[in-house]
């Protein structure tokens, strides 16, 4: 009887951040519009949008969802502000160009369920939308783990030192009193880090725990090539340097495909393309040589 009071009272937050990318987001909607057996509200945060991404949001079919327009930001700090709107109980993370699959609420919710505790963090699957003209680029980034490393993880709990690695908001849920304890730091500028960085101080300061549920699946509509390597590159190399200023004990920086393609800035036969690319290469290539030995 109390599990049956519980289930019924459970709510979840929905948080998308978006910027002038209306079409995809029409889609994102249309497949949280199909989900059933969950209490939930959407709230999609425009981050300085100029095309009709509200619009998008309130002509979807989705019978709980809001938009809010703030001026350009960064994505922490959008995230935050989707958080100060939501009302649930339980805080979804996902971007504008993540589809989820039918059931990918309740698999978020079950989870939660069965580990009710406040520092539960609960991670789903995501994978290339197979509606994309997926390239070699692509299929190496998710099979060699650089993407979101799940080769690393087993379903359930996981266990292990450096989890926050893991805390990724393409498809992640936690209870709002939790992310409340820290919240997003919005001094990152630029995209890179962030999220991770979150999980980092969940981890530490407040024993975070972290539940892999790889039936929480969702698809990752956004085509990359090699050509957005140097520029994505730049980015993360700026956030990676203010994530070591913030925490320079640690010693091991996020996996997947932050991690990834640092380590390729730090081989010599990548260092001449930098001069091609202008500043790719600013930050200390010696010195991330050195960090990814350890």
């Amino acid at each position: 009887m109390l599990i049956l009071f519980y289930l019924i009272l459970f709510m979840i937050s929905v948080v998308i951040p978006t910027h002038n990318r209306c079409q995809v987001l029409r889609i994102c909607l249309e497949n949280l519009s199909c989900q059933a057996g969950v209490d939930f509200e959407v709230i999609v945060v425009g981050d300085g949008c100029t095309d009709d991404s509200e619009g998008a949001t309130l002509t979807s079919r989705l019978q709980n969802v809001q938009f809010i327009n703030q001026p350009k930001s960064h994505q922490g700090t959008v995230r935050n502000r989707g958080v100060e709107m939501a009302t649930g109980d339980i805080i979804l993370f996902i971007g504008d160009d993540i589809l989820v699959e039918p059931g990918f609420l309740k698999k978020h919710l079950e989870t939660h369920q069965a580990h009710p505790e406040e520092n539960v963090v609960v991670l789903g699957y995501t994978t290339w939308d197979p509606t994309l003209k997926i390239n070699d680029y692509m299929r190496f980034l998710e099979s060699s783990g650089w993407q979101f490393g799940y080769s690393f993880l087993c379903p359930d709990f996981v266990e292990r030192h450096d989890l926050y690695k893991f805390f990724y908001t393409s498809n992640i849920s936690l209870k709002r009193s939790f992310f409340e304890r820290e919240k997003f730091d919005e001094q990152f500028t630029v995209y890179g880090w962030e999220d991770v960085e979150l999980g980092y101080r969940l981890f530490k300061n407040h024993g975070m725990k972290l539940f892999y549920e790889p039936k929480a699946k969702a698809y990752h509509h956004h085509l990359l090539t090699e050509a957005d390597l140097p520029k994505k590159m730049q980015a993360i190399g700026k956030s990676a340097v203010y994530f070591q200023q913030l925490h320079p004990k640690t010693s091991v920086l996020p996996r997947g495909l932050k991690k990834g393609i640092l380590k390729i800035a730090t081989l010599s036969f990548v260092v001449p393309l930098g001069r091609l690319f202008g500043k790719v290469f600013y930050y200390k290539l010696r010195s991330w040589q050195e960090f990814f030995r350890q």
